[in-house]
Parts: C-alpha cells; structure tokens; sequence
C-alpha cells in the first residue's frame, strides 16, 4: 500500500473575494425582497384598517375603490383617511393635523366628520361646514349612505386636487 498524502486547500481558495461579494450580494438582494414584500404588507394591512364597515354593507368594489383614496390622499397630501361605518355608536380618533375622519352611524342616521385644520381652509368653506354638518343626513335618511360616503370622498379629492 501506499501512502496518500492529503494536501491542504491552497491559500487562494479559502480567500476568494468575488465569491464573498456574490455571497454578500445574494443576501443584501434577499433582505431588499423581503423589506419590500412587508412594506406593502403592512400598507395593504393599514389601507384595510382604515375602512371599517362592520354592517358590511358597503360593495366590495365601492370597498376597493375607498381604500384605493385613502393611499391616493396619503400619499399626495399625507392626510390620513379613516372612515368608520356601524350600526351604532361611533368612536371617532382622537382629532389629529393629518387625520380625516368620517363616521356613520347607519342606525342613529347621525354622522361625525374630523376635518384636520389644514383640510378645513384647503376644502371649498360650504363643502367643508356641509361635511361637518348635514352633508350626510339625506343619504342616512333614504338608505343610500354608501353613495353619499363615496361621493363625499370624491368630493374631497376633486377639491384638494383643484387646490393644486
């Protein structure tokens, strides 16, 4: 028999730098895929958060498309749009500078509306007293709230947009 030497890896292939590189590359791509698959997580999440119909009453594309505002005016004006439907008494959110809120007790037939100071001189004055006050009374009173709730947003967008 004889012997076998067995020879220790070389010197240069222990320290290869492109392979380390790839490597780094391969992870840093990995942690960017992920960041980014859970940021649009949570956006879905907090878009899904901030239109709350617990009639479940609201059409799913009328549901859509008033999530699809909410991220619109977020993002062109950083307001935040929470709209809350029951079937009873509303809990509004404490009143914020960036936070637009709209609740409808479909019950009561009563409304809240949250104007955040800037919106209120930025919005046309009789759209921003009408929402405060009695823009949704018809369309509690006859059954249509949906309508007037997507209308109302649209309003709002159609104002801030003439604004620009």
């Amino acid at each position: 028999m004889t012997p076998h030497s067995i020879d220790p890896p070389s010197a240069s292939r222990r320290f290869n730098p492109t392979r380390i590189l790839l490597m780094a590359a391969v992870v840093l791509c990995t942690l960017w895929a992920f960041n980014w698959h859970f940021a649009r997580l949570a956006d879905r999440l907090a878009a899904q958060e901030a239109i709350s119909d617990t009639t479940n009453t609201l059409p799913p594309e009328r549901l859509a498309t008033l999530r699809e505002a909410a991220r619109a005016i977020q993002q062109a004006y950083g307001i935040e749009l929470r709209i809350q439907v029951r079937p009873g008494p509303l809990s509004p959110p404490p009143p914020g500078p960036a936070s637009l809120f709209i609740g409808l007790d479909t019950t009561g037939k009563t409304a809240a509306v949250q104007l955040p100071p800037l919106l209120a001189k930025a919005l046309p004055p009789e759209l921003a007293r009408s929402l405060q006050t009695d823009y949704f009374a018809p369309y509690l009173d006859d059954g249509s709230w949906p309508e007037g709730l997507y209308a109302a947003v649209l309003a709002i967008m159609e104002a801030l947009s003439d604004q620009h």
